[in-house]
């Protein structure tokens, strides 16, 4: 014969068989407070069972449809928790070394955008250095050293001579324009390109635009006779065309038309 009662939220009493029986389990979430009359205990809930921290005995835990309490049950429920551990270390560990990655790559691509940004704002002051004090320089040579300059950088250093700045005793003006060379800062041949076109702008202001449009199709003719343009010609005339102002057009039949702007 059994008779119970609720006498309060979770806390119910009962008579069996003449014997009194006292129940409370109290709390939200897993852990829970537990009340009898033995004494007051706290119990967890777990994936497979539930721990009794006060009582283990009372512990037990269920696998494959087998249930098992007291010492097996918190061996059970300890080798679930190292392997939660494990996977836990494993997942913050993978994150950690994701998020150095992460780290590592935006810092190399900062630094590297840094000092291409340096690299190139020293590059332009190089170039802008080397342009001034050459066309500073070239502002009072007489056109027919400033012709004979461009002739010889195009036709000599354009055919690689660039690779040998050795003097020259017997031409003045090649062991002048070989000193501006070597003194520069400038890689070749970008060194070469800068000084052509000071050259052909200093020429242009002294000798006039039709003396320089004529001496720049005297350089392209006298390079196609000599088995065609090398692409260091192809960049010195280049050079040329912007420091003087013309436009090189395509025609229909794939050459070059130059025109002064």
């Amino acid at each position: 014969m059994r008779a119970s009662t609720r006498v309060a939220k979770g806390t119910q009493v009962a008579f069996q068989n003449g014997r009194f029986i006292l129940r409370g389990r109290y709390g939200q979430g897993p852990t829970k407070l537990n009340l009898s009359k033995s004494g007051v205990s706290v119990s967890s809930k777990t994936e497979i069972g539930t721990i009794n921290w006060f009582k283990p005995r009372y512990s037990s835990a269920k696998i494959g449809g087998i249930q098992v309490r007291g010492k097996n049950a918190l061996y059970l429920h300890a080798l679930l928790a190292v392997i939660q551990l494990l996977v836990a270390c494993t997942l913050i560990a993978v994150q950690a070394i994701v998020i150095s990655v992460q780290v590592v790559y935006w810092l190399t691509v900062t630094l590297t955008q840094r000092a291409q940004r340096v690299w190139a704002k020293r590059h332009a002051q190089a170039i802008q250095a080397a342009e001034t004090k050459w066309l500073e320089a070239f502002s009072t040579r007489e056109a027919i050293w400033l012709y004979e300059s461009l002739k010889w950088c195009f036709l000599h250093l354009g055919q690689g001579g660039i690779r040998e700045l050795r003097p020259n005793f017997k031409n003045q003006i090649a062991d002048e324009l070989i000193t501006y060379l070597a003194a520069s800062s400038l890689p070749q041949p970008l060194n070469l390109e800068i000084l052509f076109g000071c050259l052909a702008e200093s020429y242009e202001r002294t000798a006039g635009e039709e003396a320089c449009l004529e001496l720049f199709f005297d350089l392209d003719n006298a390079a196609v006779a000599s088995g065609g343009r090398n692409q260091l010609q192809e960049r010195l005339l280049a050079a040329y065309a912007a420091c003087c102002g013309i436009d090189l057009t395509d025609t229909h039949d794939g050459s070059e038309r130059a025109e002064s702007k």
